[in-house]
């Protein structure tokens, strides 16, 4: 039996479980900000030292996204899925048992190791199990849980940590992820489709100029995005208030994205979209630099890029390949968004702390988003490439 309609059949299953593994993703992903203050009193770290804490977890996949995507092109997926969760669940426990900082980081470490694994592995696996049909709404529904996790965490982190304390809540966050590995272990197929296993030598390994555009890019919107995620509550008011104004980013991007997705599978032209997407992101920041935009109204824009730029890349990359190097593409793309992540709190931190004017911060931002909407106009697919832009 050919596999390839059985994973098709199966796909809203497995689409299912990849977002409860990456709602657990990104509930830890996004640990960090409503910690600032607990963390800065309880281990004396800087805002520099914050902002490396906020981007430890992206470390692993500068060095192991592209061998890891490319092993995920020939490793069995559930086994593999199973192993990246358990990586997930021994980081979660460090992070919350942690006696000092090197713990700390040791735990976002290992986290984010076994976070990148799953973030490769279920990309890989819509991308095959939509292929052809509602890719990029199956996309806008996966990275949507991303936000999920932001929001939920956000909203319920003031009552989690009066009651449980900060190890406590992180202790939570421990068990959401063991408790994705059932559905898990029911909804991925052990095994690949015969034809997403083979390794064509003809394909060769050069990455092609679309490709190379779009991991690029894909750095350049990391970095102001994930900067802003670890300071914008600061920004926005401090406390339980700038949490919750900062979460509307996340509410705009949970019903936002199924949206985004479905007009992207309709018009054909996701290139397009990432342009439009990190254009307004580089204006959002540029007005938040000249104290043009009350805090509400710049996350609710800021939304609207989270809404349109994800599904819009993620539904791009088996377009740009060959159907046997989706994997590895995804790894690329995804070491450089980690870098990215990494890059932004770290020099948003180290600005920060060499100036109090935030204006510093939103206009360096600005100027990588613009960037990159520069550069993602050169992701375009040929057309023998596996589909419309």
């Amino acid at each position: 039996m050919n596999a390839l309609p059985e994973i098709a059949v199966r796909r809203w299953r497995i689409l299912a479980s990849a977002m409860l593994s990456f709602f657990a993703v990104g509930m830890t992903f996004f640990a960090v900000p409503p910690l600032i203050g607990t963390l800065r009193a309880s281990f004396a770290l800087s805002n520099l030292e914050i902002g490396l804490l906020m981007g430890a977890i992206a470390v692993p996949a500068i060095v192991l996204s592209v061998p890891l995507g490319s092993a995920l092109d020939r490793w069995p997926p559930r086994a593999a899925g199973l192993a990246g969760l358990g990586v997930m669940l021994v980081g979660a426990v460090a992070f919350a048992v942690a006696p000092g900082y090197g713990w700390l980081l040791a735990g976002r470490l290992a986290f984010g190791a076994g976070a990148l694994l799953m973030n490769l592995l279920l990309a890989r696996m819509i991308s095959v199990a939509f292929a052809g049909r509602e890719v990029a709404l199956a996309m806008g529904l996966f990275t949507g849980t991303y936000a999920a996790g932001m929001i939920v965490l956000f909203s319920v982190h003031p009552l989690l940590e009066r009651s449980l304390g900060w190890r406590g809540e992180m202790g939570l966050l421990a068990v959401l992820v063991l408790a994705a590995m059932p559905l898990h272990a029911v909804a991925i197929p052990r095994s690949l489709p015969e034809g997403e296993r083979r390794r064509d030598p003809a394909t060769g390994r050069a990455v092609p100029l679309p490709l190379l555009a779009l991991g690029v890019a894909w750095m350049l919107y990391f970095v102001p995005f994930s900067a802003v995620a670890t300071f914008a509550p600061e920004w926005a008011g401090s406390g339980p208030s700038g949490l919750l104004v900062t979460s509307i980013i996340t509410w705009v991007a949970l019903f936002g994205t199924p949206v985004a997705g479905g007009l992207i599978d309709r018009t054909g032209n996701a290139t397009l979209w990432c342009v439009a997407g990190l254009g307004l992101l580089a204006l959002t920041l540029g007005l938040m630099c000249a104290g043009l935009l009350p805090a509400i109204v710049a996350m609710a824009m800021l939304g609207v890029v989270s809404s349109v730029v994800p599904p819009a890349f993620y539904s791009l990359p088996a377009r740009l390949v060959a159907a046997e190097r989706v994997g590895l593409a995804f790894g690329f793309i995804t070491a450089l968004s980690n870098l990215g992540t990494v890059i932004g709190p770290a020099v948003a931190g180290a600005v920060r702390d060499a100036t109090p004017v935030w204006a510093v911060v939103w206009g360096i931002l600005a100027a990588v988003a613009g960037a990159g909407a520069a550069v993602v106009i050169f992701a375009r697919p040929s057309p023998t490439a596996g589909g419309p832009a």
